[in-house]
C-alpha cells in the first residue's frame, strides 16, 4: 500500500480548523457569563459623600454619624483586646430607608482603602466588642427595611497601617454598580 506523506493532514484539514475556530469560541462564551456576572456585581461608579453629609442611594438616605478607632496599644484598644499591629473602627450611620422602594431588602457596609483596593468586612472578631453596646434597645443590628430612621454600629478589625486612610463602601444589591463611599473624616 502507498500513501503519501501529508494524506493525513489533507483528510483531517476541515476538522482541524473547526477544531482551532470553535475551541478559542467555546472558552470565550464560558468565561464571558462568569466575566458579566463579576463585572456586574462590582461598584463602579462611586458617589462620594464628605463626613457627616448625607447620600442616597436607591431611595436610601445614609450618613456617618458618629466614628473612633482604637489601637493595640490605646485604652479602647486594652479594653477591647485589640491585636497589635490592628485597629478597631467603629463607624456609627443613620439609614433613612423611607425612600427606599419595595426591592430594598439591605445593604452591605465595608471599609475600603479607596488607593488600594484594601477592603474589610463588618467583623470585630477576635477582640472584646460588642458594636451596637451604645445603642438604644430595640434599634435594627444592620442595614435594612424599616419603617423609620435608625442608627446601625459596624465595627471593623483593620490593619493598623490603613487607620485614617478608609472610608465606609455602602453597597444595595439592587442598585449595582452605583456605590456610595461615606468620608470618615
Amino acid at each position: 500500500m502507498v500513501t503519501s506523506h501529508g494524506g493525513w493532514w489533507r483528510s483531517a484539514r476541515a476538522g482541524l480548523l473547526a477544531l482551532v475556530l470553535l475551541l478559542p469560541a467555546a472558552a470565550v462564551a464560558a468565561l464571558s457569563v462568569d466575566f458579566a456576572d463579576y463585572w456586574n456585581g462590582r461598584p463602579r461608579e462611586i458617589t462620594t459623600v464628605a463626613a457627616g453629609e448625607t447620600g442616597e442611594l436607591g431611595g436610601v438616605r445614609l450618613r456617618v454619624i458618629d466614628t473612633w478607632t482604637a489601637t493595640a496599644d490605646s485604652p479602647d484598644g486594652e479594653l477591647y483586646g485589640v491585636p497589635e499591629g490592628a485597629a478597631l473602627v467603629s463607624v456609627t450611620y443613620e439609614v433613612d430607608p423611607t425612600g427606599a422602594g419595595e426591592e430594598f431588602i439591605g445593604c452591605t457596609v465595608k471599609l475600603l482603602q479607596p488607593d488600594s483596593d484594601r477592603r474589610w468586612s463588618d467583623s470585630a472578631m477576635g477582640t472584646d466588642y460588642w458594636p451596637g453596646r451604645g445603642l438604644p434597645d430595640g434599634v435594627p443590628v444592620s442595614c435594612g427595611p424599616f419603617e423609620e430612621p435608625f442608627p446601625v454600629e459596624s465595627a471593623f478589625l483593620i490593619p493598623e497601617d490603613a487607620v485614617g486612610d478608609v472610608v465606609a463602601e455602602v453597597v444595595i444589591g439592587s442598585e449595582l454598580p452605583r456605590a456610595l463611599q461615606l468620608r470618615l473624616d
